[in-house]
């Protein structure tokens, strides 16, 4: 019999105690002692808030391996109880989180969780090279805490989203579905009405930026949406009727048409 076969039927049988424990607890009148639980299934690793893990032993321990949709590996998180809270460090190691509820669409350990705070991609990149991006939470394009000002590390790409750098902007040449070719023309009408008029503010973003922010306002789950879509072409049509005249840029006829300019 091979060594690995023998190895194999040891296992099968439990742990092999020394000969001499086994006569203590014979002669005590007690049985055999019970397994030392696996430390690597309990917590207590080395892995911090928001790097990647396999299970829950491979984490800090407090925190959790969490598997799911928001990033292309589990990783070391904790469920959290209010969302758009912010997590307790004490629980994180020192790492600033914010609380998220995911809808019933997504698949993973849980549906609220905390995920790591930022304010560049760097410091998502510098808990984990699988983070992809640092923006506003979203779900496939859908702002999940919108009114916040906070960004968190995410990997768009698990969701099934394109991946666009949220300095960068580098979205254009990402869509590729005949479907929505319409809907990256209506966007950049829409920035270039919104910058010709001052009312984007190019210094503290790029135009491409705009047109970006449009686009998954115009198309958040993949194709056009009839209602974002008449919105933006109210504001482009009143500026194509307003050329030549004084209310070209006066914000009071735009949203007096069409409703307040979003930035």
């Amino acid at each position: 019999m091979s060594g690995t076969s023998e190895g194999r039927r040891r296992s099968d049988r439990g742990p092999t105690w020394p000969a001499w424990l086994w006569l203590l607890a014979a002669g005590c009148g007690g049985e055999a002692p019970a397994a030392v639980a696996d430390a690597s299934d309990a917590g207590g690793g080395v892995a911090v808030f928001g790097a990647a893990c396999a299970k829950d032993g491979d984490c800090r321990a407090g925190l959790r391996c969490l598997k799911g949709d928001w990033a292309p590996e589990p990783f070391c998180s904790l469920p959290c109880p209010t969302a758009k809270a912010y997590c307790a460090e004490a629980d994180t190691g020192g790492v600033q989180g914010l609380c998220i509820a995911l809808p019933a669409d997504f698949q993973g350990t849980e549906l609220q969780f905390c995920v790591p705070m930022c304010q560049q991609t760097a410091d998502c990149k510098a808990l984990d090279s699988m983070w992809q991006i640092c923006d506003k939470p979203a779900w496939k394009n859908v702002k999940l805490a919108p009114e916040l000002p906070t960004k968190v590390c995410s990997a768009p790409s698990a969701q099934g989203q394109i991946v666009v750098d949220p300095v960068e902007c580098d979205w254009e040449s990402k869509i590729t579905d005949p479907q929505l070719q319409s809907g990256k023309q209506i966007c950049k009408s829409y920035c270039s009405f919104l910058k010709t008029c001052q009312f984007w503010d190019t210094d503290l973003s790029k135009i491409e930026c705009c047109a970006w922010k449009c686009f998954q306002q115009l198309a958040p789950k993949g194709a056009i949406d009839a209602a974002a879509e008449a919105d933006k072409k109210c504001y482009i049509n009143a500026f194509g009727a307003a050329q030549g005249t004084g209310k070209v840029c006066h914000r009071p006829y735009y949203e007096e048409q069409c409703g307040p300019i979003e930035r």
